[in-house]
């Protein structure tokens, strides 16, 4: 294997150099550009023993050493000069900081799929496993501090051993052991306490088993993005335990159940110099690694990933929610997934290919062929490089299978990330534009990324107000708010002027360079006048005490450190601005559209963060988790953030009833202290001949007709649903419902308890409601049916779609639109009035006066000014009392002036 890229043949230039560990000082040879959290992250990964003379400890030799013989003894190599050049080109990744191995994806917990009735009931477990998991722990930790303050109080004591260690003799241990037991603490548990005073003891909370940590399950696109029950139900398992992950394929969670037992990472922005990238040390590099993970798993699952995403797409400036940048991206991954299968695929010629291929032969190469087809329409520079190295992994494929169907996907490793020089990982992972280098002399100072300077020279930006704007002047001097003269105007000395300026350099903001610590608490004292106790607090501001406004402190600090961002950078175009706001403060729908973009071309999905606040409601998750979905993104997982440290519930205090004096000769009165009610449970039947009336109505294009029969005082006391066009077994059971509703409202079982019990049921047929004035929707017929009802005779306007103040007395609506205005018209009361019930007892010139309706006052009072009808009862005996008008009936008055004729 001959060398193809130019990190093999570049010499490294190292240093040595001590750092400190946790358990010695050891001295490595490491990059002389690398900071030493970066040199520590690759220490950890390499584990003892450090070699002092080799790079890196020798970590990374051993790694490229292992994989090399490995390879040659499985026959990947053809002979030892090919294991060797494989070494080499692996183990100058490593030291040039270009690709780094990875620690395992974890395998999650497989769950049913989310429309299952299995998948409620596994969630509903694990929540209740959670929520007395944590419970446990609470209890655990009272019950901890508990037999801790036994202990101690044995500890206090002095005088003799036995006597303090007897609660009858040591009063404090007695209080202590009470304590315990109100706890749930046993007496064996005190003894114990008691005993291994002095003794390291193991705290229960660790004895408790953690739960378990993360869960998959899949659900349709279609059911995500609607929110319907199930899907709202997900959102709340997610929103409770942050631990579920939602794939929007069944493929994709059997997959992430899987995991992946071996990982690698490669830095895409170390590949881009002098505004070209690297194609043929890029696609090198993703070949050497690819193969040392076909090597390395065996028979496991493999990941290969790319950090610096992002940085490379900001060094060429282009933005993150930018349609260029999103394609750039895809193109990328597109390049990359070529290039690993074809490795993959070469590996299979000497050990095969994996089960997995030859079952989904078909499959799998009608994906690299769509994925070809895919990439060659992205609008960027590496389209056809990608097309072609897809094209290539497909003919491999064709010929020799694959080792590994899915081998790439954006996976996040924080420590990886660290191992390339704070390189974030993902599908357009981009490093801050602003952060800390580390000088020689080992102090870390604000500057900025490699990817921010390189935009800001292509977009030929003036750096130095950039600079100045985003890491400061570094120093108070001219500062337009706090500068020398001022303080020294405020009685500060120059001597605390110099610790401030000194403080600057290596503090996070400037009431940090102004702490008592630095400028000292004898100046604060005795010239500014604070008292000791407010400077020992940890939140002492001193400018503030000095009488500074927060205005000018927030402008004096950012002209000495800088703002921190460039996004509000004057000085730059609005086209750069708006460049570093997407890498800065990145949009939701600019982040899913990015990873969708990313994901048509990915092996495996990676689950998606969504962050809810800790006040969100679950509602917030399922909207959130919708969005998500028909963004196009294959796997999501919501995380709702932690409470605040500080997060209390303003509970009122609970009110104290003030003692009662008592009295020389108290009053004894009788006081009722429970009232039973007995309801007659016998039959209430209704008289043989009823009134009541029909309403026909279609729900979601079915037919139904409601028929009711009333008592003698108009309340319901039975219904009938009958249904056209439907089957024999819906009538029936529809039929014997309305049978048993009618059997407990004769029974005394009140209306409204039906109607809260029925209302909003939800199955079909479902939908809009048509030949019904009140009701318009619903969401099933027994909805519909008790909307009715309550809308009928329980005045209950609340259930009604349409304008309640549109119905007349019988509840009903005026039915069509061409219907006379009962507000200012009478009706025939043979509207109203059944003829064949009444059986001509009701005269033809019977008619009907607004009064009675939901607007009474008012139609009462223009029926008082037309007519000489009560507007209360209706009555026509009316008597005219000077300017007021009596009603004989009822009593009602009224203030018009005369009767009218």
């Amino acid at each position: 294997m001959r060398s193809q890229s130019g990190y093999v043949d570049q010499p490294l230039r190292a240093e040595r150099r001590d750092l400190e560990r946790s358990n010695a000082i050891v001295e490595v040879l490491a990059p002389s550009t690398w900071t030493d959290a970066r040199v520590e992250a690759w220490l950890d990964w390499a584990g003892e023993p450090i070699d002092r003379d080799a790079p890196l400890g020798g970590g990374p030799a051993r790694y490229a050493d292992r994989l090399a013989k490995l390879g040659l003894a499985k026959g990947l190599f053809a002979d030892a000069a090919d294991a060797g050049a494989f070494q080499d080109a692996l183990l100058a990744t490593m030291l040039s900081g270009v690709a780094t191995p990875t620690k395992a994806v974890q395998p999650l917990d497989l769950l049913p799929d989310i429309a299952e009735i299995e998948f409620r009931q596994v969630a509903e477990d694990e929540l209740g496993r959670r929520r007395s998991h944590a419970l446990s722990r609470k209890a655990a930790a009272r019950l901890d501090a508990a037999l801790a303050q036994v202990g101690d109080a044995v500890q206090r004591c002095h005088g003799d051993a036995r006597a303090c260690a007897d609660p009858r003799k040591n009063s404090a241990l007695a209080r202590a052991a009470r304590r315990a037991r109100d706890l749930g603490a046993d007496d064996r548990m005190i003894s114990d306490a008691i005993a291994l005073v002095g003794a390291a003891r193991t705290p229960l909370v660790d004895s408790i088993p953690q739960p378990a940590t993360l869960m998959v399950a899949s659900g349709s696109r279609a059911t995500v993005s609607a929110g319907d029950d199930n899907a709202s139900f997900a959102a709340q398992v997610g929103w409770e335990t942050s631990a579920l992950t939602l794939t929007l394929s069944l493929e994709d969670a059997e997959a992430l159940s899987r995991g992946a037992a071996v990982g690698a990472a490669i830095d895409a922005s170390a590949f881009q110099a002098d505004e070209a990238f690297d194609i043929q040390g890029f696609t090198y590099a993703v070949h050497i690694w690819a193969t040392a993970l076909e090597i390395e798993r065996g028979d496991r699952p493999a990941l290969l990933g790319l950090a610096g995403v992002g940085d490379w797409l900001l060094a060429q400036g282009l933005s993150l929610a930018s349609s260029d940048g999103r394609d750039g991206a895809a193109a990328l991954w597109a390049l990359t997934v070529g290039s690993a299968l074809a490795a993959s695929a070469e590996a299979a010629a000497s050990l095969g290919a994996e089960p997995a291929f030859a079952q989904d032969r078909q499959v799998v190469l009608r994906s690299l062929a769509e994925r070809r087809v895919r990439a060659a329409a992205l609008r960027s520079p590496l389209a056809s490089e990608a097309a072609t190295a897809l094209a290539m992994a497909h003919g491999l494929a064709k010929k020799h299978g694959l080792r590994s169907c899915a081998l790439v996907a954006a996976f996040e490793d924080p420590e990886a990330a660290l191992r390339l020089g704070g390189r974030p990982m993902g599908w357009a992972g981009v490093a801050a534009p602003v952060s800390a280098i580390q000088t020689a002399d080992g102090l870390l100072v604000p500057s900025f990324s490699a990817a921010a300077f390189d935009c800001l020279s292509g977009a030929k930006a003036e750096i130095d107000a950039a600079r100045r704007h985003a890491l400061g002047h570094g120093s108070l001097i001219d500062s337009p708010a706090i500068d020398h003269g001022i303080l020294q105007a405020r009685g500060f000395t120059a001597h605390e002027i110099e610790q401030v300026e000194d403080a600057l350099r290596s503090c996070g903001g400037l009431r940090q360079a102004f702490a008592p610590a630095v400028v000292g608490a004898g100046f604060l004292g005795d010239v500014l006048g604070a008292p000791s106790r407010a400077m020992a607090q940890a939140d002492f501001d001193t400018l503030a005490f000095a009488g500074f406004s927060p205005a000018e402190i927030l402008a004096a600090e950012h002209h000495a450190l800088g703002t921190g961002l460039l996004s509000d950078c004057e000085a730059l175009s609005a086209e750069v601005r708006a460049v570093f706001l997407s890498a800065e403060a990145p949009v939701l729908a600019d982040r899913l559209a990015m990873v969708a973009a990313v994901e048509t071309f990915g092996c495996l999905p990676v689950p998606v963060v969504l962050h809810l606040p800790f006040d969100a409601r679950p509602v917030d998750g399922a909207r959130l988790q919708a969005a998500a979905a028909r963004a196009g993104v294959r796997a999501l997982r919501l995380h709702r953030a932690a409470p605040p440290a500080d997060f209390r519930l303003d509970l009122p205090e609970e009110p104290v009833e003030a003692p009662r004096q008592p009295t020389r000769d108290p009053i004894v009165t009788e006081r009722i202290v429970e009232k039973i009610v007995e309801r007659d449970r016998s039959r209430r039947k209704l008289p043989d001949r009823r009134k009541g009336y029909i309403q026909k109505a279609a729900v979601g294009g079915h037919k139904v007709y409601l028929h009711t029969g009333e008592y003698d005082d108009g309340e319901v006391g039975e219904i009938f649903i009958d249904m056209h066009k439907e089957g024999a077994a819906f009538r029936s059971l529809m039929n014997n419902f309305a049978i048993a509703v009618s059997l407990g409202l004769q029974h005394g079982v009140p209306l409204d308890e039906f109607v809260d019990a029925f209302v909003f049921t939800r199955f079909e047929p479902a939908g809009p409601v048509t030949g019904n004035d009140s009701i318009k929707s619903a969401t099933s017929i027994l909805d519909y049916v008790f909307r009715e009802l309550g809308v009928s005779y329980l005045g209950r306007d609340d259930l009604a779609n349409a304008d309640p103040q549109e119905f007349n007395a019988d509840g009903l609506g005026h039915g069509k639109a061409d219907a006379p205005d009962l507000e200012s018209e009478p009706l025939p009361a043979s509207k109203f009035i059944s003829k064949g019930f009444s059986r001509g007892a009701a005269t033809d010139n019977l008619v009907f006066l607004p009064f009675g309706g939901r607007k009474a006052e008012e139609a009462g009072r223009a029926a008082s000014s037309e007519a000489d009808f009560c507007p209360a009862c209706g009555d026509i005996a009316l008597t005219q009392r000077g300017a007021i008008t009596v009603c004989d009936s009822c009593g009602a008055q009224s203030n018009r002036s005369e009767p009218a004729t």
